[in-house]
């Protein structure tokens, strides 16, 4: 279930809603906290890069970026052992702020899930794309879907707001609407974001345009899914997208750089995670970047933050809030 707003968080909240409404800014931030990975995936090439030093403290970064929302991702961000005291930082400091973390599960425990969900997360994700040994073989982690399978209905029962991260590709994307049923029976939530080969230039992985039909059998049956069980949690907008990204492998309108953000751990400012570094936090400011004209993406979190913010849309994201 979603963590309790207080009364404070509440009225600092709509206040900055309002703001972000009426004169814009970020919607969210990635904020990688480490690019160390203990994970092999042949679709991620940060695990073979040096990773970059790693802040202690991130909230003069928060503070000067000022968005609504934080996403903490890595590499793998349990694999710093302060990560909790992270967390608490950003909970502590600002009124409202909401935080979510994803993780390949990998390091993850009940007893580590509950340290960090106390420590002020709002949502808790695991990058799950099979519930079998293939998703072990594509993470290069040995039992790393049954120790998921193991762990995160635990956490779930406890109180846990968890969902399951999973990247649509040409291996796993017939089989996504069983995976929500399956998951839906944990009491887990799937979160779709969709595979592209832009950066690592692997186009392995990519949905032909043969398949295409299948592809939008498939989005038809999830939009059917997320009407009866809530599951996926994307919006119907960008489940309808899918195919065309698969088969134009691009879609337009991104609005990376102008309400969403990526920074490094060492806090230098991207476009986006496939974008090169542009600028130090410190010296970053509102405009820094011009519109682009980039579509090379589908990721969830683009399309989360380029859904147009209606009153309707804003009212389910306060019910998810305050349920």
């Amino acid at each position: 279930m979603p963590r309790r707003l207080t009364r404070t968080e509440m009225l600092i909240g709509g206040y900055k809603f309002f703001r972000y409404l009426t004169r814009g800014g970020l919607f969210f931030i990635n904020l990688e906290v480490t690019k160390r990975c203990n994970a092999h995936c042949n679709f991620c090439d940060y695990w073979k890069e040096k990773p970059p030093l790693e802040l202690k403290d991130y909230t003069p970064v928060v503070e000067k970026l000022k968005p609504l929302s934080v996403g903490l991702t890595g590499g793998e961000p349990l694999l710093r052992d302060d990560l909790p005291d992270l967390i608490a930082s950003l909970r502590q400091n600002f009124g409202f702020l909401h935080i979510s973390l994803i993780t390949n599960g990998s390091l993850l425990s009940k007893e580590k899930g509950l340290e960090l969900w106390s420590a002020g997360l709002d949502d808790l994700a695991i990058s799950v794309d099979y519930l079998d040994s293939r998703h072990d073989a594509g993470r290069g982690l040995n039992g790393l879907t049954n120790h998921i399978i193991a762990i995160a209905p635990e956490l779930a029962s406890a109180g846990v707001n968890l969902s399951f991260n999973l990247v649509m590709k040409s291996g796993n994307y017939k089989e996504v609407p069983q995976i929500v049923r399956e998951c839906a029976g944990m009491g887990i939530r799937v979160s779709i974001s969709t595979y592209n080969c832009w950066r690592t230039n692997n186009g392995s992985h990519m949905i032909g345009k043969d398949e295409l039909r299948d592809l939008e059998s498939v989005i038809k049956e999830l939009k059917e899914l997320k009407r009866t069980l809530g599951s996926p949690t994307n919006s119907y907008l960008y489940l309808e997208r899918i195919p065309d990204f698969f088969e134009n492998k691009s879609v337009p309108g991104c609005t990376a750089g102008l309400n969403w953000i990526q920074v490094t751990p060492d806090g230098m400012i991207k476009r986006c995670s496939d974008h090169p570094i542009a600028v130090h936090y410190s010296e970053w400011r509102r405009q820094y970047f011009e519109p682009t004209d980039c579509g090379y993406c589908w990721y969830g979190c683009r399309g989360s933050a380029q859904e147009k913010m209606t009153f309707k849309r804003f009212v389910n994201m306060a019910k998810d809030a305050l349920s």
